[in-house]
């Protein structure tokens, strides 16, 4: 008996002494915390989302003393391509989704509310803002999400959508009968002018282009940075058409809560301040991309004032269309257009067109009415 217990006595001891072992007891493993979009790797959001949000909540879980966080990304389609992402996260294969909104359509069907009002204001930050009190301030905007088992933290606002084509585009005339491709869903812009708008995968629009199917793209300036459509098409149109919410960031509602104290804490503070932060890289990504596109002797125009709101009167009242067929579903769609637009003008924001009237002309300021084009900024 006294042998066996000085035997245990000196392997504590040695325990207690070596300088491994208390490490290896205390020590916690990382808590590891999965995102995921479907979008390629090299998308301008993953990494603003990143740097904002991903960061961010490690930083602020480590000031508090809670441990590690390791972020498992989960992009380029996988576990899923951009359409699936919202089921992705309801059905746990992922903690927080960054949400494509144009792709996700049948299920959220008033989170794509911006791209039913172009014209309105190329600033990220102010159409990201209105974004969000339009979801904190209406009831019944987050019930979508809500029901894929998803809370709602953000949306991203994108740099404004432009063109990049084969041939001039100075006007809504020179539009008239031109194959447009895009990604999101934007053909009553293009349509509204007499276009051609056609819907395709961002990776298969350069050889499109290549092959002459396609006479120009409307993609946020990043994108056509990112998919190198400058090789087959050098002309760029600063269009005007503004910024977008392309993106919603949302979480496992039940994961969520189950999460430490501190780590659940620091996704809510870090989502509160990841719009504005993330609005504005965007806008900064897009003059850069802007910047690289001239340096490599791409050709910029712009739509000057007269020509943008001749743009926005010829296109129908695609809010009004949007809002009456959510109104009658019971969802709160008239009320999501006001508020925007009642948020771009607390901004100071000067709207183009009032997208929450049924089908107004837009008043030309005389002073404003520009005959010459001048090339882009």
């Amino acid at each position: 008996m006294t042998t066996r217990t000085a035997m245990a006595g000196a392997i504590l001891s040695a325990a207690v002494i070596s300088p491994f072992s208390v490490s290896q007891v205390v020590a916690a493993e990382p808590l590891r915390l999965s995102v995921t979009s479907g979008l390629a790797e090299n998308h301008a959001v993953l990494a603003i989302v990143r740097t904002h949000f991903q960061d961010e909540v490690s930083r602020r879980v480590a000031d508090a003393g809670a441990g590690e966080i390791v972020w498992d990304e989960m992009h380029a389609g996988t576990p899923t391509r951009m359409g699936g992402v919202l089921e992705a996260v309801e059905d746990d294969l992922a903690l927080i989704g960054i949400v494509a909104v144009n792709h996700e359509t049948l299920r959220l069907p008033l989170q794509n509310l911006t791209f039913q009002m172009p014209f309105t204001t190329e600033d990220c930050a102010i159409v990201g803002a209105a974004y969000q009190a339009v979801h904190r301030n209406v009831p019944g905007m987050t019930d979508a999400l809500s029901a894929a088992r998803q809370t709602f933290l953000s949306g991203i606002a994108s740099d404004g959508y432009n063109f990049i084509s084969v041939q001039t585009i100075r006007n809504a005339d020179e539009v008239r009968g031109l194959t447009v491709g895009m990604v999101d869903r934007l053909e009553a812009w293009i349509a509204g002018v007499e276009g051609i708008p056609q819907r395709m995968p961002d990776d298969t629009m350069r050889a499109r282009m290549e092959a002459g199917v396609l006479g120009a793209a409307v993609l946020p300036t990043t994108e056509i940075g990112r998919l190198g459509l400058k090789l087959q098409a050098d002309h760029y149109t600063r269009t005007g058409f503004g910024s977008q919410v392309p993106f919603v960031l949302t979480v496992n509602t039940a994961r969520l809560k189950a999460l430490p104290d501190a780590v659940r804490t620091a996704i809510q503070e870090t989502s509160a301040a990841f719009t504005q932060g993330a609005a504005q890289a965007y806008c900064n990504a897009g003059d850069e991309a802007l910047a690289d596109l001239k340096s490599q002797g791409v050709r910029t125009t712009k739509l000057l004032k007269t020509r943008r709101f001749q743009w926005a009167d010829r296109l129908p009242p695609l809010a009004q269309f949007w809002a009456v067929e959510n109104d009658a579903a019971g969802r709160p769609g008239s009320k999501a257009v006001g508020s925007f637009i009642e948020e771009l003008r607390t901004s100071g924001v000067t709207i183009t067109r009032d997208w929450s009237r049924v089908a107004p002309p837009s008043t030309l300021d005389a002073v404003a009415k520009e005959l010459s084009q001048a090339p882009a900024k």
